[in-house]
């Protein structure tokens, strides 16, 4: 299986809502309210993304940043089908990168 990762400006709501709940994420987060969901995608700086061959979204990394001085990872949730692939540090090093690579503090 091959993952392609990207920067993706348009994940949908829904999309972001289950992959949290297959990460196991959904349980600290407020699937439920449609606009709270909706607005954390619309107003990330930052969205790196993890899919699968059919292209679906397995791993996600969204961040709010500066791209100059920091960058606050958010949410970092990963399809627990998933998990202990690397696929959450691969996600976190390409942000970094693209925040801002070594000038940036990731936290």
């Amino acid at each position: 299986m091959t993952i392609t990762y990207a920067i993706e400006d348009g994940i949908g709501a829904d999309e972001f809502v289950d992959v949290l709940k297959r990460s196991g994420l959904a349980e600290r987060r407020s699937v439920n309210k449609a606009d709270v969901i909706r607005d954390m995608v619309e107003n990330a700086d930052l969205v790196v993304t993890a899919r699968d061959d059919d292209g679906r979204l397995i791993g996600v990394a969204r961040s709010v940043t500066d791209f100059a001085y920091c960058c606050y990872l958010s949410d970092l949730a990963v399809d627990q089908d998933f998990q202990r692939w690397g696929i959450g540090s691969e996600l976190m090093r390409r942000t970094k990168d693209a925040g801002g690579g070594d000038k940036i503090s990731l936290v």
